[in-house]
Protein backbone atom coordinates (compact mmCIF):
# COMPACT_ATOMS: atom_id res chain seq x y z
CA UNK A 1 0.00 0.00 0.00
CA UNK A 2 1.62 3.55 -0.63
CA UNK A 3 0.60 6.44 1.84
CA UNK A 4 1.06 10.08 1.31
CA UNK A 5 1.58 10.94 4.37
CA UNK A 6 1.56 14.93 5.84
CA UNK A 7 2.25 14.96 9.38
CA UNK A 8 1.27 17.07 12.59
CA UNK A 9 4.91 18.61 12.73
CA UNK A 10 8.57 17.43 12.53
CA UNK A 11 8.69 15.79 15.88
CA UNK A 12 9.93 12.39 16.53
CA UNK A 13 6.30 10.99 17.49
CA UNK A 14 4.47 12.65 15.15
CA UNK A 15 6.96 12.15 12.00
CA UNK A 16 9.28 9.64 12.54
CA UNK A 17 7.01 6.72 14.99
CA UNK A 18 4.45 6.96 12.29
CA UNK A 19 6.12 6.16 9.38
CA UNK A 20 8.70 3.55 10.82
CA UNK A 21 5.12 1.31 12.15
CA UNK A 22 3.88 1.93 8.62
CA UNK A 23 7.10 0.38 6.99
CA UNK A 24 7.63 -2.15 9.48
CA UNK A 25 3.64 -3.03 8.21
CA UNK A 26 4.72 -3.12 4.79
CA UNK A 27 3.86 0.49 3.67
CA UNK A 28 5.51 2.45 0.87
CA UNK A 29 4.89 6.08 2.47
CA UNK A 30 5.40 9.28 0.79
CA UNK A 31 6.85 12.12 2.63
CA UNK A 32 7.12 15.90 1.64
CA UNK A 33 10.33 16.89 0.40
CA UNK A 34 12.98 18.09 2.90
CA UNK A 35 12.16 21.53 4.22
CA UNK A 36 8.40 21.08 3.78
CA UNK A 37 7.30 20.35 7.27
CA UNK A 38 9.05 23.31 9.48
CA UNK A 39 10.09 23.09 13.15
CA UNK A 40 8.94 24.59 16.22
CA UNK A 41 7.60 27.93 16.32
CA UNK A 42 7.46 28.58 12.36
CA UNK A 43 5.10 27.68 10.38
CA UNK A 44 5.37 25.43 7.10
CA UNK A 45 4.42 26.84 4.04
CA UNK A 46 0.76 25.27 3.81
CA UNK A 47 0.71 26.18 -0.12
CA UNK A 48 3.74 24.16 -0.78
CA UNK A 49 2.50 21.32 1.07
CA UNK A 50 -0.92 21.30 -0.77
CA UNK A 51 0.10 21.17 -4.34
CA UNK A 52 2.39 18.62 -2.94
CA UNK A 53 -0.90 16.62 -1.71
CA UNK A 54 -2.58 17.24 -4.74
CA UNK A 55 0.22 16.23 -7.06
CA UNK A 56 0.80 12.56 -5.31
CA UNK A 57 -2.66 11.92 -4.80
CA UNK A 58 -3.18 10.07 -8.05
CA UNK A 59 0.20 7.68 -7.16
CA UNK A 60 -1.73 6.46 -3.56
CA UNK A 61 -3.85 4.77 -2.18
CA UNK A 62 -4.32 6.83 0.86
CA UNK A 63 -3.49 9.83 2.32
CA UNK A 64 -3.07 10.71 6.10
CA UNK A 65 -3.83 14.10 6.65
CA UNK A 66 -3.34 16.15 9.65
CA UNK A 67 -5.86 19.08 9.75
CA UNK A 68 -3.73 21.51 11.29
CA UNK A 69 -0.39 20.88 9.14
CA UNK A 70 -2.67 21.33 6.03
CA UNK A 71 -4.69 24.81 7.45
CA UNK A 72 -2.13 26.49 9.81
CA UNK A 73 1.52 24.73 9.32
CA UNK A 74 1.80 22.82 12.48
CA UNK A 75 0.05 22.10 15.58
CA UNK A 76 1.19 25.09 17.74
CA UNK A 77 0.58 27.66 15.13
CA UNK A 78 -2.66 26.72 15.24
CA UNK A 79 -2.81 27.64 18.57
CA UNK A 80 -2.29 31.38 17.13
CA UNK A 81 -5.16 31.51 14.72
CA UNK A 82 -3.78 33.42 12.47
CA UNK A 83 -6.44 32.55 9.55
CA UNK A 84 -9.97 33.57 9.97
CA UNK A 85 -13.12 30.75 9.29
CA UNK A 86 -13.50 31.41 5.85
CA UNK A 87 -9.60 31.25 4.52
CA UNK A 88 -9.82 27.52 6.91
CA UNK A 89 -12.52 26.53 4.63
CA UNK A 90 -11.24 27.36 1.72
CA UNK A 91 -8.29 25.38 2.65
CA UNK A 92 -10.18 22.44 3.59
CA UNK A 93 -11.63 22.58 0.11
CA UNK A 94 -8.10 21.07 -1.07
CA UNK A 95 -9.50 17.97 0.02
CA UNK A 96 -12.81 17.99 -1.66
CA UNK A 97 -11.01 18.69 -5.03
CA UNK A 98 -8.11 16.05 -4.37
CA UNK A 99 -11.04 13.39 -3.79
CA UNK A 100 -13.04 14.72 -6.38
CA UNK A 101 -10.09 14.26 -8.84
CA UNK A 102 -8.93 11.32 -7.77
CA UNK A 103 -11.89 9.47 -6.38
CA UNK A 104 -10.44 6.14 -5.39
CA UNK A 105 -8.19 7.58 -3.07
CA UNK A 106 -9.01 7.54 0.69
CA UNK A 107 -8.46 10.29 2.83
CA UNK A 108 -7.51 9.63 7.13
CA UNK A 109 -8.15 12.83 8.57
CA UNK A 110 -6.54 14.23 11.83
CA UNK A 111 -7.93 17.38 13.77
CA UNK A 112 -7.25 18.61 17.26
CA UNK A 113 -9.77 19.91 19.67
CA UNK A 114 -7.98 22.77 21.40
CA UNK A 115 -6.06 22.29 24.75
CA UNK A 116 -7.45 23.94 27.58
CA UNK A 117 -4.67 26.09 27.93
CA UNK A 118 -1.97 27.99 25.72
CA UNK A 119 1.18 26.89 24.48
CA UNK A 120 4.35 27.47 26.37
CA UNK A 121 7.27 28.62 24.14
CA UNK A 122 8.97 30.38 27.17
CA UNK A 123 9.31 31.13 30.91
CA UNK A 124 6.76 33.31 30.38
CA UNK A 125 3.67 31.30 28.44
CA UNK A 126 4.64 28.84 31.36
CA UNK A 127 3.25 31.58 33.83
CA UNK A 128 -0.16 32.23 32.21
CA UNK A 129 0.24 28.38 30.58
CA UNK A 130 -1.14 27.90 34.73
CA UNK A 131 -3.49 30.74 34.84
CA UNK A 132 -5.33 30.42 31.64
CA UNK A 133 -5.80 26.60 33.08
CA UNK A 134 -8.20 27.98 35.77
CA UNK A 135 -9.87 30.27 33.52
CA UNK A 136 -10.62 27.49 31.52
CA UNK A 137 -11.50 26.10 34.54
CA UNK A 138 -14.15 28.92 35.55
CA UNK A 139 -15.39 29.96 32.55
CA UNK A 140 -16.38 26.48 32.24
CA UNK A 141 -18.03 26.85 35.44
CA UNK A 142 -19.95 30.49 34.32
CA UNK A 143 -21.30 28.87 31.68
CA UNK A 144 -22.89 26.30 32.95
CA UNK A 145 -25.01 27.34 36.01
CA UNK A 146 -22.28 28.58 38.64
CA UNK A 147 -22.86 30.74 41.49
CA UNK A 148 -21.96 33.90 42.50
CA UNK A 149 -18.82 33.59 44.39
CA UNK A 150 -17.14 31.28 40.96
CA UNK A 151 -18.10 33.97 38.89
CA UNK A 152 -16.53 36.63 40.86
CA UNK A 153 -13.49 34.36 40.81
CA UNK A 154 -13.48 34.23 37.19
CA UNK A 155 -13.72 38.10 36.51
CA UNK A 156 -11.16 38.84 39.39
CA UNK A 157 -8.98 35.98 36.92
CA UNK A 158 -10.14 37.56 33.59
CA UNK A 159 -8.85 40.75 34.98
CA UNK A 160 -5.20 39.67 35.75
CA UNK A 161 -4.80 37.78 32.83
CA UNK A 162 -3.01 40.19 29.93
CA UNK A 163 -6.69 40.97 27.76
CA UNK A 164 -3.89 40.34 24.79
CA UNK A 165 -3.62 36.67 25.91
CA UNK A 166 -7.37 36.14 26.89
CA UNK A 167 -8.18 37.40 23.63
CA UNK A 168 -6.04 35.22 21.50
CA UNK A 169 -6.93 32.54 23.43
CA UNK A 170 -10.34 32.70 23.09
CA UNK A 171 -10.39 33.59 19.46
CA UNK A 172 -8.21 30.32 18.61
CA UNK A 173 -10.46 28.18 20.11
CA UNK A 174 -13.39 30.00 18.16
CA UNK A 175 -11.19 29.35 14.81
CA UNK A 176 -10.14 25.72 15.97
CA UNK A 177 -13.50 24.52 16.67
CA UNK A 178 -14.77 25.62 13.32
CA UNK A 179 -12.10 23.70 12.30
CA UNK A 180 -13.30 20.49 13.97
CA UNK A 181 -17.22 21.05 12.54
CA UNK A 182 -16.05 21.69 8.98
CA UNK A 183 -13.95 18.48 9.59
CA UNK A 184 -17.16 16.84 10.61
CA UNK A 185 -18.71 18.21 7.68
CA UNK A 186 -16.29 16.25 5.12
CA UNK A 187 -16.56 13.12 6.61
CA UNK A 188 -20.67 13.80 6.27
CA UNK A 189 -19.65 14.18 2.34
CA UNK A 190 -17.94 11.61 2.25
CA UNK A 191 -14.61 13.32 1.22
CA UNK A 192 -13.14 12.25 4.93
CA UNK A 193 -13.32 8.38 5.26
CA UNK A 194 -12.05 8.31 8.76
CA UNK A 195 -11.67 11.16 11.10
CA UNK A 196 -9.97 11.24 14.80
CA UNK A 197 -10.97 14.46 16.94
CA UNK A 198 -8.06 14.33 19.33
CA UNK A 199 -8.45 16.32 22.37
CA UNK A 200 -5.22 17.44 23.25
CA UNK A 201 -4.37 18.13 26.83
CA UNK A 202 -7.15 18.72 29.38
CA UNK A 203 -8.95 18.34 32.30
CA UNK A 204 -12.70 17.52 33.54
CA UNK A 205 -14.84 20.61 33.55
CA UNK A 206 -13.03 23.21 31.36
CA UNK A 207 -14.00 24.99 28.48
CA UNK A 208 -13.63 22.53 25.57
CA UNK A 209 -16.35 20.43 27.23
CA UNK A 210 -18.62 22.80 26.09
CA UNK A 211 -17.06 22.20 22.42
CA UNK A 212 -17.00 18.37 22.63
CA UNK A 213 -20.97 18.60 23.16
CA UNK A 214 -21.61 20.29 19.88
CA UNK A 215 -18.81 17.96 17.75
CA UNK A 216 -20.82 15.05 19.25
CA UNK A 217 -24.30 16.30 18.09
CA UNK A 218 -22.59 17.21 14.59
CA UNK A 219 -21.56 13.49 14.45
CA UNK A 220 -24.51 11.62 15.46
CA UNK A 221 -26.93 13.79 13.69
CA UNK A 222 -24.90 12.99 10.84
CA UNK A 223 -24.80 8.83 11.75
CA UNK A 224 -20.59 9.02 11.95
CA UNK A 225 -20.04 6.84 14.69
CA UNK A 226 -18.64 4.76 12.78
CA UNK A 227 -15.95 6.72 11.21
CA UNK A 228 -15.41 9.54 13.27
CA UNK A 229 -14.00 9.08 17.10
CA UNK A 230 -13.77 11.60 19.70
CA UNK A 231 -11.33 11.00 22.44
CA UNK A 232 -8.19 12.24 24.52
CA UNK A 233 -4.86 12.41 22.73
CA UNK A 234 -3.22 14.17 19.83
CA UNK A 235 0.30 13.02 18.86
CA UNK A 236 -0.41 9.43 18.62
CA UNK A 237 -2.69 10.01 15.67
CA UNK A 238 -0.90 9.46 12.88
CA UNK A 239 0.54 6.17 14.27
CA UNK A 240 -3.32 4.81 14.35
CA UNK A 241 -4.26 6.06 11.26
CA UNK A 242 -1.75 4.86 9.33
CA UNK A 243 -2.21 0.99 11.02
CA UNK A 244 -6.37 1.40 10.41
CA UNK A 245 -5.89 2.02 6.84
CA UNK A 246 -3.33 -0.72 6.46
CA UNK A 247 -5.11 -3.11 8.78
CA UNK A 248 -9.22 -2.74 8.06
CA UNK A 249 -9.98 -6.01 9.57
CA UNK A 250 -7.60 -4.79 13.07
CA UNK A 251 -6.97 -7.63 15.48
CA UNK A 252 -8.20 -9.21 19.01
CA UNK A 253 -5.94 -8.85 21.92
CA UNK A 254 -6.55 -9.35 26.29
CA UNK A 255 -6.46 -6.50 28.14
CA UNK A 256 -4.53 -7.15 31.16
CA UNK A 257 -5.13 -4.87 34.05
CA UNK A 258 -1.68 -5.33 35.96
CA UNK A 259 -3.05 -3.91 38.79
CA UNK A 260 -6.73 -3.15 40.55
CA UNK A 261 -6.41 0.37 39.89
CA UNK A 262 -8.53 0.81 36.50
CA UNK A 263 -11.20 3.77 37.38
CA UNK A 264 -8.69 6.39 37.37
CA UNK A 265 -8.76 10.03 34.95
CA UNK A 266 -4.83 10.39 33.97
CA UNK A 267 -3.43 13.76 34.07
CA UNK A 268 -3.72 16.38 31.52
CA UNK A 269 -7.36 14.19 30.38
CA UNK A 270 -11.24 14.58 30.98
CA UNK A 271 -12.42 11.35 31.40
CA UNK A 272 -11.68 7.64 33.01
CA UNK A 273 -8.89 6.10 31.34
CA UNK A 274 -10.74 3.11 30.38
CA UNK A 275 -13.27 4.91 28.30
CA UNK A 276 -10.19 6.35 26.37
CA UNK A 277 -9.05 2.19 26.10
CA UNK A 278 -11.92 1.37 24.97
CA UNK A 279 -12.42 4.12 22.70
CA UNK A 280 -9.14 3.83 21.25
CA UNK A 281 -9.46 0.06 20.48
CA UNK A 282 -12.97 0.95 18.45
CA UNK A 283 -11.33 3.24 16.83
CA UNK A 284 -8.59 0.83 15.49
CA UNK A 285 -10.84 -2.42 15.53
CA UNK A 286 -8.92 -4.30 17.84
CA UNK A 287 -11.14 -6.60 19.79
CA UNK A 288 -10.87 -7.27 23.71
CA UNK A 289 -10.85 -10.91 23.81
CA UNK A 290 -10.22 -13.13 26.55
CA UNK A 291 -7.43 -15.94 26.15
CA UNK A 292 -6.34 -13.68 22.53
CA UNK A 293 -3.02 -14.21 21.62
CA UNK A 294 -1.82 -10.49 21.92
CA UNK A 295 -1.76 -9.02 24.87
CA UNK A 296 -2.35 -5.42 26.13
CA UNK A 297 -0.55 -5.32 29.65
CA UNK A 298 -1.44 -1.95 31.10
CA UNK A 299 0.53 -0.50 34.35
CA UNK A 300 -1.82 1.82 36.19
CA UNK A 301 -1.27 4.06 38.69
CA UNK A 302 -1.34 2.79 42.25
CA UNK A 303 -3.31 5.21 43.06
CA UNK A 304 -3.34 8.65 41.65
CA UNK A 305 -0.96 9.55 38.28
CA UNK A 306 1.89 11.15 38.77
CA UNK A 307 4.52 12.98 36.71
CA UNK A 308 7.66 10.72 35.82
CA UNK A 309 10.08 13.44 36.22
CA UNK A 310 9.22 13.97 40.10
CA UNK A 311 11.58 12.22 42.39
CA UNK A 312 10.11 9.24 43.75
CA UNK A 313 12.41 7.53 46.05
CA UNK A 314 10.05 6.58 48.94
CA UNK A 315 6.52 8.11 47.88
CA UNK A 316 4.32 6.46 49.71
CA UNK A 317 1.74 5.93 46.73
CA UNK A 318 4.17 4.41 44.82
CA UNK A 319 4.47 0.18 43.91
CA UNK A 320 6.71 -0.96 46.33
CA UNK A 321 9.53 -3.47 44.94
CA UNK A 322 7.55 -6.54 45.60
CA UNK A 323 4.43 -5.34 43.80
CA UNK A 324 7.17 -4.69 40.75
CA UNK A 325 8.86 -8.08 41.05
CA UNK A 326 5.30 -9.88 41.21
CA UNK A 327 3.83 -7.88 38.22
CA UNK A 328 7.02 -8.72 36.21
CA UNK A 329 6.00 -11.79 37.15
CA UNK A 330 2.89 -12.20 35.64
CA UNK A 331 4.07 -10.54 32.15
CA UNK A 332 6.64 -13.62 32.15
CA UNK A 333 4.53 -16.02 32.62
CA UNK A 334 1.96 -15.01 30.04
CA UNK A 335 5.47 -14.65 27.53
CA UNK A 336 6.37 -18.48 28.54
CA UNK A 337 2.66 -19.60 27.53
CA UNK A 338 3.56 -18.45 24.07
CA UNK A 339 1.28 -15.03 24.34
CA UNK A 340 3.13 -11.69 22.77
CA UNK A 341 2.84 -9.00 25.30
CA UNK A 342 3.04 -5.04 24.63
CA UNK A 343 3.43 -3.05 27.97
CA UNK A 344 1.68 -0.18 28.38
CA UNK A 345 3.01 2.13 31.49
CA UNK A 346 0.17 4.80 32.60
CA UNK A 347 1.89 4.58 36.17
CA UNK A 348 3.35 8.51 35.27
CA UNK A 349 2.66 10.87 32.82
CA UNK A 350 5.07 12.02 30.32
CA UNK A 351 7.77 8.87 31.14
CA UNK A 352 7.90 5.47 32.35
CA UNK A 353 8.13 3.98 35.80
CA UNK A 354 12.29 2.76 35.59
CA UNK A 355 12.02 1.00 38.58
CA UNK A 356 9.46 -1.37 36.20
CA UNK A 357 11.86 -1.40 33.64
CA UNK A 358 14.81 -2.32 35.70
CA UNK A 359 12.46 -5.04 37.85
CA UNK A 360 11.50 -6.67 34.25
CA UNK A 361 14.87 -6.61 32.78
CA UNK A 362 15.70 -8.30 35.99
CA UNK A 363 12.91 -11.42 35.46
CA UNK A 364 13.17 -11.49 31.60
CA UNK A 365 14.86 -11.03 28.99
CA UNK A 366 13.14 -7.43 27.14
CA UNK A 367 13.78 -8.43 23.90
CA UNK A 368 11.19 -10.85 24.41
CA UNK A 369 8.76 -8.21 24.81
CA UNK A 370 6.78 -7.51 21.47
CA UNK A 371 5.97 -3.34 22.16
CA UNK A 372 6.20 -0.85 25.26
CA UNK A 373 4.99 2.48 25.60
CA UNK A 374 4.70 5.08 28.24
CA UNK A 375 5.66 8.59 27.01
CA UNK A 376 3.41 11.66 27.31
CA UNK A 377 0.22 11.23 28.18
CA UNK A 378 -1.80 8.22 28.87
CA UNK A 379 -3.69 8.19 25.36
CA UNK A 380 -0.91 9.08 23.45
CA UNK A 381 0.97 6.05 24.95
CA UNK A 382 -1.80 3.76 24.31
CA UNK A 383 -2.43 4.78 20.49
CA UNK A 384 1.48 4.50 19.79
CA UNK A 385 1.02 0.59 21.44
CA UNK A 386 -2.01 -0.08 19.75
CA UNK A 387 -0.19 0.66 16.27
CA UNK A 388 2.68 -1.10 17.29
CA UNK A 389 0.55 -4.35 18.12
CA UNK A 390 -1.44 -4.19 14.87
CA UNK A 391 2.18 -3.26 13.03
CA UNK A 392 4.12 -6.36 14.49
CA UNK A 393 2.54 -9.46 13.42
CA UNK A 394 5.96 -11.09 14.04
CA UNK A 395 8.47 -9.65 16.21
CA UNK A 396 11.08 -8.58 14.07
CA UNK A 397 14.95 -6.78 14.68
CA UNK A 398 13.07 -3.66 13.65
CA UNK A 399 9.93 -4.26 15.91
CA UNK A 400 12.83 -5.24 18.60
CA UNK A 401 14.22 -1.63 17.51
CA UNK A 402 11.07 -0.35 18.08
CA UNK A 403 10.73 -1.64 21.55
CA UNK A 404 13.99 -0.63 22.63
CA UNK A 405 13.82 3.16 21.87
CA UNK A 406 10.36 3.42 23.84
CA UNK A 407 12.02 2.09 26.82
CA UNK A 408 15.35 4.25 26.30
CA UNK A 409 13.07 7.68 25.62
CA UNK A 410 9.68 7.02 27.39
CA UNK A 411 11.72 5.40 30.27
CA UNK A 412 14.97 6.38 30.98
CA UNK A 413 15.04 9.93 29.25
CA UNK A 414 11.89 11.11 29.95
CA UNK A 415 12.08 9.97 33.63
CA UNK A 416 15.74 10.75 34.36
CA UNK A 417 17.79 12.01 31.66
CA UNK A 418 15.61 15.20 30.77
CA UNK A 419 15.47 16.32 34.49
CA UNK A 420 19.49 16.23 34.58
CA UNK A 421 19.85 17.99 31.28
CA UNK A 422 17.06 20.42 31.93
CA UNK A 423 18.64 21.57 35.51
CA UNK A 424 22.36 21.76 33.20
CA UNK A 425 20.15 23.52 30.71
CA UNK A 426 18.36 26.60 33.17
CA UNK A 427 22.00 26.73 35.65
CA UNK A 428 23.98 28.08 32.62
CA UNK A 429 21.40 30.58 31.95
CA UNK A 430 19.19 29.14 28.91
CA UNK A 431 15.73 29.03 28.39
CA UNK A 432 14.51 25.73 28.17
CA UNK A 433 11.73 26.33 25.76
CA UNK A 434 14.75 27.78 23.65
CA UNK A 435 17.74 26.49 24.12
CA UNK A 436 20.41 28.81 21.79
CA UNK A 437 23.59 26.22 22.67
CA UNK A 438 22.43 22.77 21.28
CA UNK A 439 25.72 21.49 20.89
CA UNK A 440 26.56 21.97 24.41
CA UNK A 441 23.24 20.47 25.14
CA UNK A 442 23.70 17.65 23.04
CA UNK A 443 26.41 16.80 24.84
CA UNK A 444 25.32 16.96 28.80
CA UNK A 445 23.05 14.57 26.52
CA UNK A 446 25.29 12.17 25.90
CA UNK A 447 26.98 12.26 29.38
CA UNK A 448 23.81 11.77 31.61
CA UNK A 449 22.77 8.97 29.08
CA UNK A 450 26.29 7.63 29.86
CA UNK A 451 26.04 7.66 33.54
CA UNK A 452 22.89 5.37 33.39
CA UNK A 453 24.73 2.97 31.91
CA UNK A 454 24.16 0.64 34.84
CA UNK A 455 21.15 1.27 35.03
CA UNK A 456 20.89 0.33 31.18
CA UNK A 457 22.74 -2.80 31.93
CA UNK A 458 20.12 -3.46 34.20
CA UNK A 459 17.23 -3.06 32.01
CA UNK A 460 18.69 -4.52 29.10
CA UNK A 461 20.11 -7.38 30.72
CA UNK A 462 23.78 -6.50 30.10
CA UNK A 463 22.98 -6.38 26.13
CA UNK A 464 22.64 -2.77 26.04
CA UNK A 465 21.53 -1.76 22.25
CA UNK A 466 24.16 0.75 20.57
CA UNK A 467 21.90 4.23 19.98
CA UNK A 468 22.26 7.99 19.80
CA UNK A 469 20.28 10.45 21.31
CA UNK A 470 20.02 14.24 19.48
CA UNK A 471 17.92 16.84 20.10
CA UNK A 472 15.16 17.28 17.29
CA UNK A 473 13.55 20.94 18.54
CA UNK A 474 15.51 23.59 20.34
CA UNK A 475 13.94 22.45 23.63
CA UNK A 476 14.28 19.04 25.75
CA UNK A 477 10.42 18.34 25.94
CA UNK A 478 11.46 15.42 23.40
CA UNK A 479 14.48 14.03 22.35
CA UNK A 480 15.74 12.01 19.33
CA UNK A 481 16.91 8.41 20.14
CA UNK A 482 17.44 5.82 17.74
CA UNK A 483 19.29 2.36 18.15
CA UNK A 484 21.95 1.66 15.67
CA UNK A 485 20.49 0.26 12.28
CA UNK A 486 17.16 2.34 13.08
CA UNK A 487 17.58 5.37 10.92
CA UNK A 488 15.31 8.40 12.06
CA UNK A 489 12.95 9.59 8.92
CA UNK A 490 13.08 13.27 9.36
CA UNK A 491 16.73 14.18 7.97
Amino acid sequence: MKIGFLPLDSRPCTYDFPVQLARQAGAEVILPPNGYISEYRQPSDTKKNIKWLKAIAPRCDCLVISAEQLIHGGLIQSRNARLTEDEQRAALGALEAIKHDTPSVKIFLSTVLMRTSISTVDEQTRIWWEKMNEYSHLRYLAHSGANEEILRAYESLEKEIPENVVASYLNARRVNHELNRACIELAAKNVVDTLFILQEDCAPERIHWLEQRVLMEDIEKNGLQDRTFLFNGTDEAACELMQKALHPEGAQAEVVWLSEQNNFIANYEDRPFIENVEGHMRAVNIRNRAGAKRVICILPPKQKQGEASEPRIGNAVDYTAEELKAICEKIRTMTEQGRNCYLLDVDFANGGNVRLLEALGQTMPVSELWGYSAWNTASNSLGTLLSQLLASPENTPSNQAFTYERMLDDGVYQSIVRREVTKQVRDSGEDVFNIKNTRQTEAWLREAFQNQRPLLNRIFGGNIPEFEAKMRWNRLFEAEIFVSGHRPVYL
